[in-house]
């Protein structure tokens, strides 16, 4: 009985807090680049060059840098403000959404 229970135990995945998640992700989001263009449309794309781990904080990366650029964000260190003030409110929406996915 005792065997089997610690092969239970050997076999489950730890599972690291949502808030230890949300610091090794924070860490990542601020060593990724965004780059903003305007397609021939006039439409504003943006990539990354590299990803959080998580696709939907990637999109709002995107959404938000290109959100500084409208607004009238102008030169990497003006964009680059205006995206760190709202990252702390990227990474608590994600902390929620965290925790509503998780039992």
């Amino acid at each position: 009985m005792t065997l089997s229970v610690l092969l239970l135990a050997a076999v489950q995945p730890s599972v690291a807090s949502v808030d230890d998640e949300i610091v090794v992700i924070g860490r990542r989001l601020n060593s990724i680049s965004a780059m903003v263009c305007k397609d021939e449309k006039g439409r504003f794309t943006c990539s990354l060059d590299k990803s959080s781990g998580n696709i939907n904080l990637d999109k709002r990366l995107c959404k938000t840098t290109v959100r500084c650029v409208r607004d009238g964000a102008v030169g990497d260190n003006a964009i680059k403000s205006c995206v760190d003030a709202e990252k702390p409110k990227l990474l608590a929406k994600l902390r929620r959404e965290m925790k509503r996915s998780r039992p």
